[in-house]
């Protein structure tokens, strides 16, 4: 009897030290499964206030797209390249560029309908000339001699940013 007594106790010692490396593991594995979950979640925090910038700058973008076509639709006369902004139709422009420190934008604090725009709003008028509309609905014929409604058509193009660095550019063809 004796020497199962020593067995037991011979076999207790040796599973003593497994219990303790088994609940480190699992341990390590909880943690683990913890700071990839942290993770996670610190991901969707930043996607989703990225997303929020983003919807602010195209919200500005808008707002100035709506006082650019304003400030068309009450300025008398056409629009000439003596007004920074403002270019001809016959322009190289690409305003698909999210860096605009190459292209000269409307000065808003000159004009009144353009006022209470943010500072990192931005819009180039461009003027398209005039066009004539032919019997067709939608189809527009450049210099046509065909009779009908004769307007201005303009390409507006605004670009605006928010502080986390979100860019929208938003661009219309506004008739007059």
């Amino acid at each position: 009897m004796r020497t199962n007594m020593s067995q037991i106790s011979y076999s207790r010692r040796l599973e003593q030290g497994a219990a303790l490396v088994v609940s480190l593991i699992l341990l390590l594995i909880m943690t683990i499964i913890g700071i990839s979950a942290m993770n996670g979640a610190r991901l969707e925090v930043s996607m989703a206030g990225m997303m929020q910038r983003e919807e602010l700058a195209l919200r500005a973008a808008e707002r100035t797209l709506t006082a650019a076509e304003r400030y068309i639709e009450n300025k008398p006369v056409p629009l000439d390249d003596s007004i920074d902004g403002h270019y001809p139709a016959e322009n190289d422009l690409d305003t698909s560029v999210t860096d605009w420190t190459e292209i000269v934008s409307v000065n808003k604090t000159g004009i009144p309908q353009l006022s209470g725009l943010g500072e990192k709003d931005e819009l180039v008028v461009e003027d398209l000339g005039e066009f004539t509309a032919g019997g067709h609905l939608g189809e527009l014929m450049v210099g046509d001699e065909i009779h009908g409604d004769r307007f201005d058509a303009y390409r507006i193009t605004t670009r605006s940013e928010t502080e986390g660095k979100a860019v929208r550019i938003v661009e219309s063809t506004y008739t007059k």
